[in-house]
């Protein structure tokens, strides 16, 4: 069973309240006369090319937080839940073993088998969360330091209006590595992007994965759409 207390890992959490909102927006208000190119010809929502060329020290120093924080975070997962991840690669060899080469199914094996899974993924869609409220956190800070860079170009001329409600330069989004839980599980693909999935390179966990999200309910273990 997965020890709930493990999931809260003490990451340097971005604070987004009142007063961090406030210094941010006195950040923007400094710098407002060095950004005519963010306040004048940046398209709505969108930085730069490469996402980060070009962004001023603040918006990178919350790009650098959240990239810490979440790296953290990942560690954390597969550290404090390393006998599960041991136990569910054990079993899909297993799982494999019984439904791709002998071919006789095992309804107790399985079930067994998706209580691991389920348990892992419970815990990998926590920490995706904690990873999302740091990027949400983060966001906010952005917000307000560009409100701050918009009010500082007003007042020094260089714009007429407030900042438009879709023009975020520097906006955080998390990686890939976030949005299939199940992924973390192939140590060999965590990072390999569009390589996860793919079936001429299929794992046995990623077959056993496969086996069990698409068992019928009549099979006893079923689990429906892979996550994430």
């Amino acid at each position: 069973m997965i020890n709930k207390a493990r999931i809260n890992v003490r990451v340097r959490h971005l604070n987004a309240g009142l007063l961090s909102s406030a210094r941010a927006r006195s950040h923007g208000r400094r710098d407002a006369a060095e950004l005519l190119q963010f306040l004048t010809g940046t398209e709505g929502g969108r930085g730069p090319a490469d996402g980060t060329a070009g962004l001023p020290p603040y918006i990178l120093g919350l790009h650098a937080r959240v990239r810490r924080g979440t790296a953290r975070l990942r560690s954390h997962m597969l550290r404090a839940h390393r006998e599960l991840h041991i136990r569910i690669q054990a079993e899909s060899v297993r799982v494999v073993t019984q439904y791709t080469v002998r071919k006789k199914p095992a309804p107790a094996a399985l079930a067994r088998y998706g209580r691991m899974v389920g348990e892992w993924r419970s815990a990998a869609a926590d920490y995706r969360q904690q990873a999302q409220q740091l990027a949400d956190a983060a966001n906010q800070l952005i917000a307000c330091y560009w409100d701050g860079v918009w009010a500082g170009g007003r007042a020094a001329g260089l714009v007429q209006e407030s900042r438009p409600a879709g023009r975020l330069p520097g906006r955080i989004t998390l990686d890939h590595t976030w949005a299939r839980v199940d992924d973390s599980l192939l140590t060999d693909r965590w990072y390999a992007g569009e390589r996860a999935g793919d079936p001429a390179a299929a794992s046995a966990v990623a077959q056993a994965l496969h086996i069990i999200d698409n068992q019928a309910p009549s099979g006893g273990a079923g689990h429906g759409a892979r996550r994430g």
